[in-house]
């Protein structure tokens, strides 16, 4: 029979897989929760990197290996796209190039953070620009990701199913995000307050929205999943 969601359960997981990577490798082995503020001078940062330098090359290292499974779990998203799109593949192939872009996101700066703990005797200078470097391609990258969120979005509010793959509220919440992202812009204005890279608004509101997109679509990912494979059964028996 043919099955074309075969093998889209299993990149579906590999959302929640990357998830549970990027808190632990990226957040508590990286000591990104929060990060070191801007307002440091530079011999903070140098001592960062020398004091933790073996946990945050692990964490990093985890970050760039396992930073790719975004990229698949984005392609089961436009699986499931494709069900409502029917017979229009716009919206899911931005999704689908929005994931790709955004998991560059993670694996980029993870490398930088990663150069500077493989050499932290080096120039406190040098450290701290390495860590600045990071962090501003970490959060200024914000439109790549929108590029994936807001075409989702728009696709499953377009959803004409009686009941439909994924919440209409799901969709909207999607929109949100893709739209709140934008204050990241203000974050290379301000070393300290709310705007700053650990600041109240950028960090704990709009930076920790990005994990509860990927929870929240991760779960309903998989249900849609399963009313597609419903679907798919009850044809075969047709």
């Amino acid at each position: 029979m043919h099955n074309p969601y075969r093998y889209v359960r299993f990149c579906a997981w590999m959302g929640p897989v990357c998830l549970v990577a990027l808190i632990l490798g990226w957040g508590v082995l990286g000591y990104n929760i929060p990060p070191y503020s801007a307002a440091l001078d530079a011999q903070a940062i140098a001592d960062h990197f020398k004091q933790h330098q073996t946990p945050v090359r692990i964490g990093m290292v985890l970050t760039m290996m396992f930073g790719v499974l975004y990229f698949v779990w984005g392609l089961a998203i436009a699986k499931v796209m494709e069900a409502v799109e029917r017979d229009n593949d716009v919206l899911s192939r931005l999704q689908t190039w929005g994931a790709g872009f955004t998991t560059i996101v993670l694996v980029l700066p993870a490398s930088i953070w990663l150069t500077a703990a493989f050499r932290p005797t080096v120039n406190p200078e040098i450290l701290q620009l390495l860590y600045d470097l990071g962090w501003i391609f970490f959060d200024l990258a914000f439109s790549l990701t929108m590029l994936q969120l807001i075409p989702l979005g728009i696709c499953f509010l377009s959803d004409r199913r009686q009941l439909p793959l994924v919440p209409k509220w799901v969709g909207w919440f999607a929109l949100w995000v893709g739209a709140m992202f934008v204050v990241l812009a203000l974050m290379p204005f301000f070393k300290t307050g709310p705007f700053a890279r650990n600041g109240l608004l950028n960090y704990w509101v709009e930076f920790s929205l990005f994990f509860w997109v990927m929870i929240i679509l991760s779960i309903y990912l998989l249900r849609a999943l399963r009313i597609l494979d419903g679907e798919q059964a009850a044809l075969a028996k047709a």
